[in-house]
């Protein structure tokens, strides 16, 4: 295995093969690779005293027969265990012509295991693993591992190949870069046209995902309205090869009819391709009578080949555009995604712990809370010592608050699902929290329901939390007091059912800064808030698979609005009704 990565690491094949060669040579093996290379053998690697061994193949190769031993072996999808080695290779030594006898070959071992190479599903090579001690049960991981050094091998030539296409690529693109296509097209007709005795030209790209040719700019030396007939066309199924043809106009495979009324007489085609792939083409119209020459073809030809090179550098060009395009984007998302990742992490990490930290502070607060209430009835204070332990007891009260909203952020959440009637529950909720409330601050908490809403599922303990955290933080918002509205409706996208509740206040709304951190944990615009409430609702209201948003009123205050789907939790989420858009405060 560790033979098997290193040659994974090699940054080329000749690296790939030193390595495996010299690795296998460590373990006390006399190793040698062998190319099949057309019609000749090539000695890829060979073990440093094995010198003697190189007559098998010679520096300048030897010629390959169908029926060779290794010509079969490299064929075969196995590796092979071959005894007696010193006598195969004198009788394959003088079948090539060349002398050979055991003397010659003593350092050679007397056992092998031949490994087929393959490189990319094609037959490369074989690799010679020579030792006496070889049994039959050395033949599988041999095998394995030549599987490994082929699909290795295969890795670095993709690699090859694809780096030195995007370097084409990029000169191709540069070069796109420099070129005005159009104006380049312009000149290039011209040219045509003078270089032939031509009336007019046109030059037509094509498009190889609708499968037609499309006129570049506009066409040289008219203006009719054949320009649009001719603006783009599709020829039937034709290679793409073949050299530049004089036609009378009578014969055109495309608008001939129009072409003629027009007042010209004869025409020369020059197909633009490239390896056989269309590129474009290249038409050029005379009104005389006299046929294109030779020479003129010639001359039509030589542009069209450079146009070609030009129009197919604009293609490469484009779809490096637009290769780049979706790698920015890919990159992009994969950027988003780890920065979600990182703050999960951060979150679980802080969730925990708070979780302990919260544990931990309860005992003194109850310690606290114990000491305060019996010092109360032993002394019976008055005065200052009653006003200090007074505000003791409203401090610890507001770390037992702090804690609690810990513990609720940090508390793992088991949804409970089950169909209940929407009305009495936001009322019970709304009470609970207006009894949370400042009696001193003129807060009023009103329903309001467009019409009897039909059960709903959820998780009833949840969503009550929910609610009382966003009807409290409604009411913070509004220290000189006003009025929070809770209003609540299902809607439908689709087959599904949403159940959407908006808590309105009449506060100073929100900045930009606060709409976009409002549901980040420990983000508050309180004085004395914590920061979890908002947060602790987004958690139990995703937990639902659905969502919480917040925005600015028109004319004051905020309006948070949640949205949560109907069916099981298993049914999978769906996108969610969209509010119409408010322009944030």
């Amino acid at each position: 295995m560790r033979l098997a990565s290193a040659v994974q690491r090699a940054n080329g094949l000749e690296e790939a093969l030193a390595v495996g060669g010299a690795g296998l040579e460590a373990l006390g093996c006399d190793v040698a690779v062998v190319q099949l290379a057309g019609d000749h053998y090539q000695l890829r690697f060979l073990s440093h005293r094995l010198g003697s061994l190189a007559h098998l193949v010679p520096s300048g190769g030897a010629s390959v027969k169908a029926s060779d031993p290794l010509v079969v072996m490299a064929s075969g999808d196995d590796a092979v265990l071959v005894e007696g080695v010193r006598e195969l290779s004198v009788a394959w030594l003088r079948t090539q012509g060349l002398r050979g006898d055991a003397s010659e070959l003593e350092p050679v071992r007397d056992r092998a295991v031949v490994v087929p190479l393959a490189v990319e599903s094609d037959a490369w090579g074989v690799i010679i693993v020579m030792h006496d001690d070889l049994l039959a049960s050395d033949v599988a991981p041999l095998g394995l591992f030549g599987l490994q050094l082929g699909s290795c091998l295969g890795l670095l030539a993709r690699g090859d190949r694809r780096t030195a296409e995007l370097e084409l690529v990029h000169r191709l693109a540069v070069a796109s870069i420099r070129t005005d296509l159009e104006k380049l097209t312009k000149d290039a007709l011209e040219a045509a046209c003078r270089t032939t005795s031509s009336d007019a030209g046109a030059m037509h790209r094509f498009d190889r995902e609708a499968e037609r040719f499309v006129l570049l700019g506009d066409a040289f030396g008219y203006q009719g309205p054949l320009a649009d007939a001719w603006r783009t066309f599709t020829l039937p199924e034709v290679p793409a090869t073949g050299a530049p043809q004089s036609m009378s106009v009578r014969t055109l495979p495309v608008a001939a009819e129009s072409v003629l009324a027009e007042g010209f007489e004869h025409a020369a085609l020059v197909p633009l391709t490239l390896e056989e792939q269309w590129v474009g083409y290249l038409s050029l119209f005379r009104r005389g009578p006299r046929p294109y020459s030779a020479s003129e073809l010639r001359s039509a030809e030589i542009l069209g080949l450079q146009m070609a090179s030009v129009l197919d550098r604009q293609r490469l060009f484009q779809d490096s555009q637009r290769l780049y395009a979706d790698l920015k984007a890919s990159y992009d998302e994969l950027a988003r995604a780890q920065a979600e990742l990182v703050r999960h992490e951060r979150l679980a990490a802080l969730g925990e712990l708070a979780a302990v930290m919260a544990h931990e502070v309860r005992n003194p607060l109850g310690v606290i809370f114990n000491s305060l209430a019996t010092l109360k009835r032993l002394t019976r204070p008055t005065g200052d010592a009653e006003m200090l332990l007074n505000m003791v007891g409203e401090e610890a009260d507001r770390l037992n608050r702090i804690v609690a909203d810990l513990l609720d952020f940090a508390r793992p959440y088991e949804l409970v699902k089950k169909p209940i009637a929407i009305e009495p529950f936001i009322a019970g909720a709304v009470d609970a929290a207006t009894q949370t409330l400042q009696a001193s601050v003129p807060v009023r908490v009103v329903t309001s329901f467009e019409r009897e809403l039909p059960p709903f599922p959820v998780d009833a303990h949840l969503m009550r939390q929910a609610l009382i955290n966003l009807v409290v933080n409604a009411a913070q918002a509004m220290p000189r007091g006003g009025l929070v509205t809770v209003t609540a409706r299902v809607e439908r996208v689709g087959a599904s059912p949403w159940l959407v509740i908006e808590v309105c206040d009449e506060g100073l709304g929100l900045s930009a800064r606060a709409t976009e951190k409002i549901f980040q944990p420990f983000f508050t615009t309180k004085a004395t808030g914590t920061g979890l409430g908002l947060a602790v609702v987004k958690r139990i209201v995703e937990s639902h698979g659905g969502e919480v948003t917040a925005r600015a009123n028109p004319t004051r205050g905020t309006t948070f609005v949640v949205r949560l789907p109907g069916g099981s939790d298993r049914e999978g989420v769906t996108t969610p009704p969209r509010p119409s858009p408010a322009a944030l405060r």
